[in-house]
């Protein structure tokens, strides 16, 4: 029998080493024959008379994407307005009550695309339902520069315009001659320093000729069913892989610094996925720290409510990050400086009207490496960068949060 374990180290490894390689990432341009094979034992949709038009948008990323992408989806309305277009939105599953929140959309159509990434049968039976309708305008505004889930998605969908939107700037995998075939109309920036929310507001301000400066907002919630202190903080020592997890050790030491300062409850939460991390963690600081344990307790609604009435948070490099940025939530971060400026900073227009996140990060000169990182030999461990990061530099940016704050 495998160890425990075994498996997720094993994806990991090969994940690693298809980000590290480039050769190993243009090979995903291969999905796209495959997937060519697939759609031809899948029943295209007849169009249907309706008296508004049909629009669907293609979304498969998680929450953090999401969180930005929320601000700039309160465009979308002014460029297809209720009276004359239905609007449909496919995103990743469990995703699905945010966007069902906003009433932005007559349509909301969640799916496993995280297992579609690495499953053919799994793509197939998405591909099958997304080809009921037919749709007079697909949208894709998450950047077609690899031939990535959303390409292959917006390939399949039958629709009479497909827009999609190219960052010259950003490294570019996907063949020409593939994203040519798929889209109708490409929307085309050029700036290799763009952050992830100026992206989304320039989709849409090019996609309606809207002049729109990049603004948050605030993000549907639910309260938290479960008791609640009037004051607490967040420690997140998760991230989707191991590669962007600050060792555990460090997180620990900087959480029972913060709880001899404050005297405040820490509140560790998350899925049943960040269980074994949140556990380590707990083991670490029972002893000096008064903690909550929400792990798996609350719903995606529940957990971004969660988070909107946190203190503070402190978290590696995933989507509790930009939750608590886009909610003004103040929250400090470690992380390695692979997306710099496309994810970590929150330099863009018009930022200086917003709290500023605190950055722990060691820039190294290959920043912005955009995850493919070239000083790493044992791809199972924590990127170099990140590992750079001493617990010193981390409570610097921590101190200065809490002074900013008057903790």
């Amino acid at each position: 029998m495998a160890k425990k374990g075994y498996f997720s180290t094993f994806f990991t490894k090969v994940n690693n080493a298809v980000l590290k390689n480039e050769k190993l990432r243009n090979l995903k341009s291969i999905y796209y024959y495959i997937d060519g094979i697939n759609l031809k034992f899948i029943k295209k949709p007849k169009k249907q008379e309706n008296s508004k038009k049909k629009v669907i948008i293609v979304y498969n990323l998680s929450l953090g994407d999401g969180a930005m992408f929320c601000c700039a989806l309160k465009n979308i309305r002014e460029i297809y307005p209720k009276d004359k277009y239905e609007l449909t939105i496919t995103c990743q599953k469990g995703l699905n009550k945010i966007y069902e929140a906003t009433n932005l959309f007559d349509k909301v159509l969640p799916f496993n695309y995280t297992k579609s990434a690495v499953s053919l049968s799994e793509r197939r039976k998405i591909f099958k339902e997304l080809r009921k309708e037919k749709y007079d305008i697909v949208l894709d505004p998450i950047g077609i520069e690899e031939c990535s889930t959303n390409l292959l998605t917006t390939r399949a969908i039958c629709g009479d315009k497909k827009i999609g939107i190219i960052n010259n700037g950003r490294t570019v995998t996907c063949p020409k001659k593939i994203y040519k075939k798929v889209y109708t109309k490409i929307l085309e920036v050029d700036n290799s320093k763009m952050h992830l929310i100026d992206h989304y507001f320039e989709f849409f301000n090019l996609l309606g000729n809207l002049k729109k400066e990049p603004e948050f907002v605030d993000l549907p919630s639910v309260p938290v069913k479960e008791k609640l202190p009037k004051d607490y903080f967040i420690v997140y020592p998760s991230a989707s892989t191991e590669y962007k997890r600050w060792p555990i050790e460090r997180f620990a030491e900087i959480t029972k610094r913060i709880y001899k300062k404050t005297g405040i409850k820490l509140v560790v939460c998350g899925t049943n996925v960040d269980r074994e991390v949140n556990d380590n963690l707990i083991s670490l600081v029972k002893d000096e720290v008064k903690y909550i344990d929400l792990t798996d307790k609350t719903s995606i609604l529940e957990y971004i409510d969660l988070i909107k009435k946190a203190k503070f948070v402190i978290t590696n490099d995933t989507g509790i990050y930009h939750v608590s940025v886009v909610s003004e939530v103040p929250v400090c971060i470690t992380a390695g400086a692979y997306t710099y400026d496309r994810y970590l900073t929150y330099n863009f227009k018009g930022n200086e009207k917003y709290k500023r996140p605190y950055v722990a990060c060691k820039k190294m000169d290959c920043a912005n490496c955009d995850n493919r990182c070239v000083k790493s030999n044992e791809l199972n461990k924590t990127w170099p960068c990140l590992d750079e990061v001493t617990v010193e530099d981390e409570w610097k940016q921590v101190e200065k949060m809490l002074e900013d704050i008057k903790m």
